[in-house]
This record gives structure tokens, sequence and C-alpha cells, in this order.
């Protein structure tokens, strides 16, 4: 076989593949043998029909299976050939059978990119102890006290720490927001809504302009948006709000004490809560440590790197990006008209992630192959058993879809990854740092 490769851009190689008549007639012998053993032709009995007759009577068939054959035949020796991994077969074109009994063809190979890793052990990242504090489990404690509060009528105007209950419009230039085509939800309007007399509750300034009013005052509020508005169309807009003052609420917080530890959670004494505290902020805390340790190491391995990548890879990528990014705005009750205006944006971000996950998934295959990482049967075995246990399906179904599907090649890549983030992450160089002020507060 006579094979000409030619490397093009995107992880491409061109091949230029000659099948020769020897092995072509004797392809060709194989597959009309096949079609005589199988073959029904009126006046002759299965497997004596002359080879002439199955030739023109099955004429088509046999060149289709024979082309079909011959190409799969000859992209595998290209693929031999290729000195680095090659992916997947792209387009064939110009499949021709010649006078001389000769067969040739083009192919496009796809293939892994090539590229030098840089050094990935001992690779320096900065992370927050997962040390709690005492005055973080007060503040939980505080949170709790307040959802476990009760509240009392207020006679006279509202004042700072109070909470009003209030009805409310937004107007927009004149007209209400409700009726634009903002898609805001509660931002243009709401009954019954509760608002701490604070300056950061609902919009920055809002509550504070509630204070002096009394119950069944109506009052304008008016409330200039920030550039970093989460509504973009909206930022630096002006909205005015008519707003209704319906009760006036003062909090009483319940004593810190074993009897709310109890309502918190039944049997427990305030000590066993604090604990529980200290418990549940310490996983979170080891849990955003290892996000964090990971993301710095990734971007290190990345920033070092540049390389080119298979365009269909990353076409794959970017629609399952798109498709993520779509479901969860649908999830979060964004409007398919929305989602249609905002596309073009969808589609730039969907881009850029996707280039970025087939990079460092390139480059975490590489390090595996490196230090020998891979997963086991009973990795995979494992793995099978958990999604059959948390899907509440028998572990034999659960097989057949996999093997339907061939996602026993997924299961085994993941966890391979997953190992080779493991190595890295016990390779690392760790600097401990100071946690940022109130983040732990914010997050808890």
């Amino acid at each position: 076989m006579n094979i000409t490769l030619e490397k093009q851009p995107d992880c491409r190689v061109g091949a230029h593949i000659e099948v020769p008549a020897d092995a072509v007639n004797s392809e060709r012998d194989t597959i009309v043998a096949s079609f005589a053993a199988q073959a029904k032709v009126p006046g002759y009995r299965p497997g004596k029909i002359p080879r002439s007759i199955i030739e023109k009577r099955f004429a088509k068939g046999i060149e289709e299976e024979l082309r079909e054959r011959l190409i799969r035949s000859g992209c595998s020796s290209a693929s031999d050939k290729e000195e680095q991994d090659v992916l997947g077969v792209g387009k064939v074109e110009d499949a021709t059978f010649h006078p001389d009994q000769t067969f040739t063809f083009k192919a496009e190979l796809i293939i892994a990119p090539e590229f030098k890793l840089p050094e990935y052990k001992g690779i320096e990242v900065k992370l927050e102890s997962t040390d709690v504090n005492p005055d973080e489990i007060d503040a939980t404690l505080e949170n709790l006290r307040e959802r476990f509060a009760d509240f009392k009528d207020v006679e006279g105007s509202v004042a700072e720490g109070n909470f009003a209950i209030i009805d409310y419009k937004a107007k927009l230039d004149g007209k209400l927001l409700s009726e634009e085509e903002y898609e805001v939800g509660a931002l243009a309007e709401n009954e019954g809504f509760w608002v701490k007399i604070d300056e950061e509750s609902f919009l920055p300034g809002f509550a504070k302009q509630l204070i002096g009013m009394k119950s069944g005052d109506s009052k304008e509020v008016t409330i200039t948006l920030d550039d970093e508005f989460s509504f973009e169309d909206l930022r630096g807009k002006e909205l005015v709000y008519d707003v209704q003052l319906k009760e006036v609420k003062q909090q009483e917080l319940p004593e810190l004490n074993d009897e709310l530890a109890e309502k918190i959670e039944p049997g427990k004494t305030l000590e066993e809560i604090r604990t529980l505290i200290e418990e549940n902020m310490k996983n979170e805390k080891g849990t955003r440590r290892q996000d964090s340790m990971t993301d710095q190491i990734l971007s290190h391995l990345s920033e070092d790197l540049d390389f080119e990548l298979p365009e269909h890879l990353v076409h794959g990528e970017t629609q399952r990006m798109v498709n993520t990014m779509v479901q969860q705005g649908q999830q979060n009750g964004m409007a398919d008209d929305a989602i249609m205006e905002h596309q073009e944006q969808i589609m730039s971000n969907a881009a850029v992630s996707a280039k970025s996950n087939v990079k460092t998934t390139f480059i975490l295959e590489q390090i595996a192959k490196e230090e020998n990482i891979e997963a086991s049967d009973d990795d995979v075995r494992q793995q099978v058993a958990m999604m059959a246990a948390q899907s509440g399906r028998p572990v034999k179904k659960i097989v057949r879809e996999l093997r339907d599907s061939n996602g026993f090649d997924d299961i085994r890549h993941r966890v391979t990854i997953g190992r080779t983030l493991d190595f890295l992450r016990s390779n690392a160089s760790v600097t401990e740092v100071e946690a940022e002020t109130g983040s732990d507060e914010k997050d808890s």
C-alpha cells in the first residue's frame, strides 16, 4: 500500500492512499465469496451459483462493500504510519477504482496536538487555610438566630433596623418597568415585600429612603443603578419606585442557648451545634481549597503552553457548552427571546470555554501518559456500581446502556483525568495565605 502523508493546520494530516491491484482483487474475491455463500438465485442451489452471475447480479453491493473495506483498511494503515496519535478520520474524497485494478482515495486524519510539557511537579499555589476561627462560628450562629426570630408590630415610623413590608412598582423614564421588554421579574414590581432597613437591602440606598414613613404612607424612591448591576441593559439607569408601606416590624432575636439549639437541630446542645458548624465550615473550606488549587495548577500549565487544537473537538465542545448555558438560562427563568437576543454572546463565551477545556484535556492526558496513570477495570466497575446506586437502577441495565453507547471509555477517561489531577495536587508547592476578610462569612 502506497501512502503519502502531508501535515496541515489545525491538527490535520492529509493522506493520499493507493491500494495495489493484488490487494484490491484479494478483497474483492473475499466479498464475492461471501455474497455467493448467502445469495439465493432461482435455478441454482445455494453455494453453487457461478461467480459471473454473482458479480453481475450483485455488482453494486459488491463495489460498495469493497470501497468501504478498502477505505477502512487504508485509513488504518495511514494511522499506523503517522507518528502522532490519530484521533479519527475526517472527510474522505476522490475514491476511485482505476483500469489497472488499483484503488486510490484521499483522507483527512485528525491527530493529537504536538507539544512539550512544561515542568508540572512542584507548581506553586497559594491557598487559604481550612482552619475555622470562633468569630466565623459566631457569625453563623447570628444568622441562625435571625432565621428563628420573631417579629412584632411597630407603632410609629420606620427606623433603622426595622423591617418594612411594602408594595412597589418601578418606572423607567416615566413608564412602568413591568410593561417594558426587560426581563427583570421582581425588580419591576412586588407586593408584600419584606425589606430590612439598612444600606444594602434590596438595592443599595433603597431601604434608607423609607425611614420616617408610617403604615399606609406612599412615597417615591429614586435609585440610580451602578455600572456593575446584574442586568446589563439597566446599568446606569434611574428607576423611580412608587412605594406603599403596609406594615412595620421589629425583629426579636431568640437567646443563644440550648433551647435555640433544639430548634436548629433536635437533640443537639448549643455546644454540639457549634461543633457541627465548625465541621461544615472546614469541609466547605476544604472543597474551596481543592478547587482553588486545581484552578491555579491548570491556569499555570495552560499559560505555559500554546498549541493548535483539532477543530472538530473544539466545535463539539463549543456546542456542548452552548447547550449547557442555554439550559442554565432556562432553569433560571430566562425567556427564549432573551436567550436568542444574547445568542452571539453565549456563542462567544462558549467558544472561549471550549478551547480552554479541550486544551486542558490534552495537557492532562499527556501528563497521565508520562506518569503511567490509568484507570483499572476495578475502577470502572466501582464507577458503574456507584452510578447504579445513585440512580436506583440495576447494575446490569447500566452496563448494557454503557456498552451500547461506548460509555466505558468515557468512564475510564474521567477516572484517569481525576487521578492525574490528584497527582498534580499532591505534587504542588503550597503557600498558606490569609483568607480575604469576610469571604467565609458571606459563603457560610
